[in-house]
């Protein structure tokens, strides 16, 4: 067994792929969105937003299906 906070994504990674020039790969683009108590963390999806994560102190956040990741938004300013 391995115990370990590293994504297995990164701890089982092929050493020779590494070094080797990525092919064209992009940072995916992330915008904050503050809320009254936290925030959301939004990826951007072609024109949308998906949400990715949201951090709040106020637990009734946590149950609006707005927030909840995977959902698409609109557009932010």
């Amino acid at each position: 067994m391995l115990y370990t906070a590293k994504p297995l994504e990164r701890v089982y990674v092929d050493q020779r792929a590494k070094k080797q020039p990525a092919a064209q790969e992009t940072e995916p683009e992330y915008k904050e969105v503050m809320l009254k108590h936290g925030r959301i963390v939004a990826r951007r999806d072609g024109e949308n937003y998906v949400v990715q994560k949201i951090n709040t102190t106020d637990m009734s956040d946590y149950l609006n299906e707005e927030y909840m990741p995977g959902k698409i938004i609109k557009p932010l300013a």
